[in-house]
């Protein structure tokens, strides 16, 4: 079933709850350590169909975010909502608030953590896919991610990728022992298919907002600016790059800037722009 996307990731309180949108590796377990630091605010994830188990949703991210914004709906119960993404997960949770907002549903403010406005870049090759997706497991650890990428490529290239491709990567110390094959092939494709989602997406201008962005300092830079398709819209950033936000001090930092966020915007209307 299509509710079971929804992961309670902690905090309960009688405040509007905050989804959490999944990035493109499809887990929404990269939200855990905010579920302790935003106050009387009920935490709920938004995992891709076909992470753990069921099919791969097919559609671009347009069909993603009619789907969630129609499980948010009914989970909701007549509350508001906040939505929140990390990377692909900020427009998604963009396109979300869009569609609950054309049914009535109260969106106060959505954040989009270090996401970039999908541009067309083309979808790569699964050689190098696979590559940015087993360099993702261990982002917090391995430095440059863009050079432990080219590290993997080079191994795929000279050992071949056949049945035993995850074994000879897991040798590597490049992937998670308790992940077996069956799944790694499971996540993969869920990847596969939120990458080709993003890159073909094309976002709207004219989103009224409220939305905040965040940006780590040591990001790439955008290729387009979100204040030129969303109306109201605060920019902050942060110490870190795409994955060290999440890492060290990064969460706690992340946690003071939402937090303050969203008590600005727990009343009926904004006093005042940002």
């Amino acid at each position: 079933m299509l509710s079971d996307i929804l992961v309670p990731l902690g905090a309960d309180g009688d405040g509007a709850p905050v989804y959490c949108v999944h990035s493109a590796s499809g887990s929404c377990h990269t939200y855990l350590p905010l579920a302790t630091m935003l106050d009387h605010r009920p935490l709920i994830g938004i995992e891709a169909p076909g992470y753990d188990d069921g099919e791969v949703l097919s559609g671009g991210l347009a069909a993603l975010a009619d789907a969630y914004a129609r499980v948010v709906d009914v989970h909701r119960k007549d509350r508001p909502v906040h939505l929140l993404g990390w990377s692909m997960g900020g427009v998604l949770a963009l396109e979300m608030a869009a569609r609950l907002r054309s049914t009535g549903c109260p969106v106060p403010l959505v954040v989009l953590i270090d996401a970039w406005v999908p541009t067309g870049e083309p979808t790569p090759p699964d050689p190098a896919l696979r590559a940015r997706f087993v360099a993702g497991f261990a982002a917090d650890t391995l430095g440059g991610v863009a050079d432990r990428t080219a590290e993997i490529l080079r191994v795929c290239a000279e050992e071949g990728t056949g049945e035993e491709a995850w074994d000879r990567l897991r040798a590597h110390g490049w992937l998670p022992d308790e992940l077996d094959s069956e799944t790694l092939d499971q996540r993969f494709a869920v990847f596969r298919n939120n990458v080709r989602a993003l890159n073909e997406h094309r976002v709207q201008p004219g989103h009224p907002g409220p939305a905040m962005v965040i940006r780590g300092q040591h990001s790439p830079p955008e290729t387009l600016p979100w204040a030129d398709l969303i109306d109201d819209v605060r920019e902050v950033t942060l110490p870190g790059d795409h994955y060290s936000l999440w890492h060290d001090a990064g969460p706690t930092r992340l946690a003071t800037v939402i937090g303050d966020a969203l008590r600005q915007t727990s009343t009926a209307a904004l006093r005042g722009p940002w």
